[in-house]
């Protein structure tokens, strides 16, 4: 039985030992040998939960007891005797020299020059005094989530961009997540199509069975509780660290890995007595990041994953610090002690089995497909059908294309975000045209935005400069659009019905504070990208 302790044992020291029959080939053989960091993270990561878990091989106590007497000992101790005006200069002065050490401080490139980083460090310091500017009580805002949120956004682009270990597990990170959604390509060829169909890369059958996969696989992982728990571990860190509520927290992590929406679910019973703070936090972190079930999408059209992945993690701290600089928290919240990850579902779709789960989850992420194709299909039709008579209205002005033209959406909100665009660090002969792409992200969605710098690369490799390039692929990593204020507002009215209309009135400058969140973490990577 697999219950009996024996089995158990069996079992546990089993994966053991087949977790070290991968790592240990994988460090030695030279063919995989550059992927030796997130191996072992990764190996290491799982041997000792096994041993760790609920203290069944080796006690935690011990090992809990050195590293808070080590943590207090260190700080804990020195921090709390300082007076709050004293840890208020401490944190800010930190802050200070991390963001102005590493604009000045990293080695200069022909592409990434003092100069160049001082316009992308204003453009940062600009989005940030903005979101400051607008708060409902600008006294209520707290020093500690604003200094935590832009602090953890430069520690985490400093390990991927200028070391050697961020860099290749999040490579590793993006290039296994590419080829985990590819294997629903590969069925799809081996099972309704062929190869050379899948080669065409349309989209209704590389993309969307990629993410029916994805979903699939997620409920997949929630009926067994891992991706339940990984959730729970994150959102615990962001709850202590940040001071913010349970529920937040969970929202918060949960956003790049299954995105808008159906983060709001994995909290549903206590979202009808969110604070209106919560809410507008809620809204925030799902605008601000990508899903994991569109992340091939933007890889199969040329954005690199790494950078995908890296905006996504930035956007948790940065949504977090902006959406409180905006709406702080002034009441008390029913989950401000705790962290509870919840994600009942309806009867009929409660799962008996893994094979039962894979196949709920596999209708779902078909209706999230169909959602996605139709949305997509509704929006650029609607945006051409704009467009077409904006251009005609435009030739009666003689705007047309050898004069300025033709006039769009595009140019229009193009021009509008030309300063913030440039500030950001993009290079000024590339500025109009990252510009349009941000105002196509914004009006459209960011697939459309994505698939258009796409195109533009393809007819011409010099399109933008690879400085202008990057910072693109940051600032359109997000669903920050105008059809995401319907979707949010639609899940979470579902949610807490009651509340329908506090969630109206916050979306809208929702979309905004996660927009400034895409974009700042573009002007970072401005600063701290060598290109």
């Amino acid at each position: 039985m697999l219950h009996s302790p024996y089995a158990i044992y069996v079992r546990d020291f089993g994966l053991i030992a087949l977790i070290l029959g991968w790592w240990i080939p994988s460090i030695i053989n030279p063919a995989v040998r550059y992927r030796w960091v997130p191996a072992t993270i990764l190996a290491w990561f799982f041997i000792l939960l096994i041993l760790f878990h609920h203290s069944k091989y080796i006690p935690q106590k011990p090992f809990k007891r050195v590293l808070v007497a080590v943590w207090m000992t260190c700080l804990g101790k020195p921090w709390s005797m300082l007076p709050y005006r004293g840890k208020l200069v401490a944190g800010w002065f930190s802050l200070a020299v991390l963001i102005f050490g590493t604009t000045y401080g990293l080695p200069k490139t022909p592409s990434s020059t003092y100069t160049s980083r001082t316009i992308s460090l204003v453009g940062l310091l600009l989005i940030y005094g903005f979101l400051f500017a607008l708060s409902h009580n600008h006294k209520a805002v707290k020093a500690r989530t604003t200094v935590l949120g832009i602090g953890f956004q430069f520690i985490i682009a400093l390990f991927v961009f200028r070391t050697d270990a961020g860099y290749s597990l999040f490579n590793w990170i993006a290039q296994a997540a590419d080829d985990l959604l590819t294997q629903a390509q590969v069925g799809g060829a081996a099972f309704f199509w062929s190869q050379d169909f899948v080669a065409n890369h349309y989209f209704f059958v590389n993309t969307l069975a990629s993410i029916i996969f994805f979903v699939a696989l997620c409920i997949a992982l929630f009926y067994t509780g891992a991706l339940t728990w990984v959730i729970k571990k994150a959102a615990w860190f962001f709850h202590v660290t940040f001071g913010i509520s349970g529920a937040e927290a969970v929202v918060a992590v949960a956003s790049p890995f299954i995105g808008q929406g159906e983060n709001c679910v994995l909290v549903r019973p206590y979202a009808r007595l969110f604070t209106r703070s919560e809410f507008h936090q809620v809204l925030t972190s799902g605008f601000a990041a990508i899903a994991g079930s569109v992340l091939v999408a933007y890889i199969q059209l040329g954005v690199p994953g790494k950078d995908l992945v890296t905006s996504s993690v930035m956007s948790i701290p940065a949504s977090i610090a902006a959406s409180k600089m905006i709406y702080p928290e002034t009441q008390e919240s029913e989950t401000q002690g705790k962290v509870t990850v919840e994600r009942k579902e309806a009867p009929e779709e409660q799962s008996n089995d893994l094979l039962h789960a894979l196949s709920n989850g596999a209708w779902f992420g078909l209706r999230v497909a169909a959602a996605i194709f139709c949305n997509v299909l509704v929006l650029l039709s609607t945006v051409y059908t704009i467009n077409g008579l904006l251009t005609y209205i435009g030739k009666s002005w003689y705007i047309t294309e050898n004069n300025g033209g033709p006039l769009t959406l595009q140019v229009i909100f193009g021009h509008v975000l030309y300063p913030l665009t440039f500030m950001l660090g993009v290079p000024g002969q590339d500025t109009l045209k990252v510009a349009k792409l941000i105002a196509t992200k914004i009006v459209a969605n960011e697939f459309v935005a994505y698939k258009d710098l796409h195109d533009a690369m393809d007819a011409d490799p010099n399109f933008l400069s690879p400085r202008a390039f990057k910072i693109a692929s940051y600032a359109l990593c997000g669903f920050g659009n105008i059809s995401s204020v319907g979707i949010n507002i639609g899940v979470l009215s579902a949610i807490a019905p009651k509340r329908a209309a506090d969630i109206v009135k916050l979306a809208p400058s929702a979309l905004l504070t996660g927009i400034l969140v895409t974009l700042s973490s573009a002007a970072i990577a401005g600063i701290v990208s060598a290109d």
